[in-house]
């Protein structure tokens, strides 16, 4: 019997644990999974979509949290309004991250809206069809008479 030769992924055989990885820590395990892993684009997909949309929630909830104390020099009320704000979108983003493991752990193929149409066009998970050069000749139409 010849030894198999080709190389453990790196996070395990298993692509859901991989794919559930990229969500764990928010964008962060995702960016670290992205940079990890090399051969499972369904893996690298959900490591994007990870980046994506936390990172854009994380910073979202940043921005509240730090405006909130820039404009507590001018309003009291507009302090509490950005705080509220800035918690909400982390509760969002929590409810977020607990339906993308539970669908991932699950094995769904899944997308979310926006970040998952703009993880599939960073991360690709199927190879994208070539076109035809047209100034070169096609083999499988006979040139002329």
């Amino acid at each position: 019997m010849i030894p198999d030769s080709s190389p453990d992924p790196p996070l395990g055989p298993d692509p859901r644990l991989a794919s559930a990885l990229a969500y764990l820590a928010w964008w962060v395990s995702g960016g670290v999974v992205w940079l990890v892993e090399r051969d499972r684009p369904a893996v690298r997909f959900h490591a994007m979509q990870s980046m994506l949309a936390f990172g854009a929630t994380f910073l979202a909830w940043a921005t509240l949290w730090g405006g909130s104390f820039a404009v507590l020099v001018v309003s009291a009320s507009g302090f509490f309004l950005l705080q509220r704000l800035a918690q909400l979108v982390l509760l969002a983003g929590f409810i977020v991250w607990a339906v993308c493991l539970w669908q991932v752990s699950r094995g769904v193929d899944f997308r979310l809206p926006f970040f998952g149409d703009l993880a599939e066009r960073l991360a690709p998970t199927r190879p994208k069809p070539t076109q035809p050069d047209p100034t070169r000749p096609n083999p499988a139409q006979p040139g002329p008479p």
